[in-house]
């Protein structure tokens, strides 16, 4: 596994390696490390979705059956709520576990000059980042609900929805300030029942999403962080790994920023 600075307890290892854990998004830049996160922490099966790089997913497929970690995976779109019970079901057939931890690393941002942006790029940005994030946790929250499954899920937000933006991403920065409004409110329907849902918001973190960043709005950007560099994938994927795990047990409709310190 490429992840080596994973540090959780022994206890945490053996509660993870009860859980059937699901990365949707599993196979990309923060996506995958998240998947090696909870591999290297003890993880005995897991299950991933990817949208169109089939080659990373199989990849990264390999790449876990090599440590004898059991997969399943597939392509998927959240916005398609029947194809998600769909995929659920037969993640659940394939091991015989319901899933009881899940993390949504989703999301798409194409960055374009304010003036240049068009209605269709909103509504695109708003469905996968927004109202497929939605119904994705919606959808996976009641199958818990219903199989009383104690479980947790995270979403994986953005800073630029809290307290970052920029008037390249606006369609972005709006759907991720939305996401978080409906994680807390998906978080207050399902508390009572046991589940776990909380956010986590990376902000400038080195993957291809990040590439398409011109030079003059990154070194702004980077100038802002009090640590003086971005985040590598496997630091986000730490955070998620506490969060979703024991050690996160009385966290619950919070948004983590982990942004290096940003102002």
């Amino acid at each position: 596994m490429k992840n080596s600075s994973i540090h959780v307890t022994e206890t945490d290892m053996k509660h993870i390696s009860k859980e059937h854990i699901l990365v949707l998004g599993g196979s990309g830049g923060i996506g995958s490390d998240i998947v090696r996160a909870f591999a290297q922490s003890g993880a005995e099966v897991i299950s991933f979705t990817y949208s169109r790089n089939k080659t990373a997913a199989d990849e990264l497929a390999s790449e876990l059956r090599a440590k004898n970690v059991k997969v399943h995976y597939a392509s998927l779109e959240l916005t398609d709520v029947a194809a998600t019970e769909a995929f659920l079901e037969g993640a659940v057939r394939a091991f015989g576990r319901e899933v009881s931890i899940a993390v949504n690393s989703v999301g798409i941002s194409p960055n374009v000059p304010l003036m240049e942006q068009t209605a269709e790029q909103h509504e695109q940005v708003f469905k996968v980042n927004t109202i497929g994030s939605f119904f994705a946790a919606r959808t996976i929250a009641a199958r818990m609900k219903a199989s009383g499954v104690k479980g947790s899920i995270v979403l994986i937000t953005s800073t630029n929805g809290i307290n970052s933006q920029s008037q390249i991403s606006a369609h972005y920065d709006g759907s991720k300030a939305a996401q978080s409004h409906q994680m807390r409110i998906l978080a207050e329907f399902f508390a009572p029942d046991g589940i776990r849902i909380n956010g986590v918001a990376p902000g400038w973190v080195s993957t291809s999403l990040n590439n398409t960043l011109p030079p003059k709005e990154r070194e702004k950007e980077s100038a802002r962080i009090w640590s003086g560099r971005w985040a590598t994938p496997a630091e986000i994927a730490n955070v998620v790994l506490f969060i979703a795990s024991q050690g996160g047990s009385y966290i619950i409709g919070q948004d983590i920023m982990v942004d290096g310190g940003y102002r």
